[in-house]
């Protein structure tokens, strides 16, 4: 995993960013073998083969670990969104699909991160998922038949975390291009034009 600048002003030493790496890399590894409750920041030293009190020089706990892992991620998937030339502007959702792939490329993750309810990883995913959609709608959303945006926020955001939820469970043979295809339908339909 590439780690870049929270800011994306100046670059991290190679050093710390291969240690971070490591760090990240170790807990995504355990999150499907353990669930995120049960980690302890021990088991991601190990696993990741550096010290406590390196892990404390990066990270303030298993919950900074966590944050900035993810954002990493959700990053990633925006750049590489932009960057693989697909056009946006003319799906409904442009966070879906990239989500998606993601999900297929580290689906033991996803599944447990999904089969983890009420979990703290669990509600930070959920959150971020309803942003991008708060985001993506605030862009698009005219209003329609007097629906407030956050309702449509929380439906879009729940039946796209169900839609996942089910496709990694069941393993429905679906690629992601085609589940997308499926979920844009279904919101297009849900929300209106």
């Amino acid at each position: 995993m590439k780690i870049e600048p929270m800011d994306g002003t100046h670059t991290i030493d190679r050093r710390v960013a291969r240690t971070r790496a490591l760090l990240q890399d170790a807990l995504i590894a355990l999150i499907p073998e353990r669930g995120y409750a049960a980690i302890t920041v021990d088991d991601i030293c190990r696993r990741a083969n550096v010290g406590r009190s390196t892990f404390y020089t990066h990270y303030a706990d298993k919950d900074a670990l966590r944050s900035a892992t993810m954002e990493v991620h959700l990053r990633l998937l925006s750049r590489r969104r932009v960057s693989d030339g697909r056009e946006t502007g003319k799906r409904l959702f442009e966070f879906s699909l990239p989500m998606f792939e993601h999900a297929d490329a580290f689906r033991p993750l996803h599944h447990a991160l999904l089969a983890t309810s009420g979990d703290t990883i669990h509600d930070e995913l959920r959150e971020r998922i309803r942003r991008t959609v708060r985001t993506e709608l605030a862009e698009k959303w005219i209003g329609h038949d007097g629906v407030p945006v956050e309702f449509a926020v929380q439906f879009i955001a729940g039946a796209f975390l169900a839609v996942l939820a089910w496709w990694l469970a069941e393993d429905a043979g679906l690629p992601p291009v085609q589940v997308d295809d499926l979920f844009q339908q279904m919101a297009a339909k849900g929300i209106g034009p």
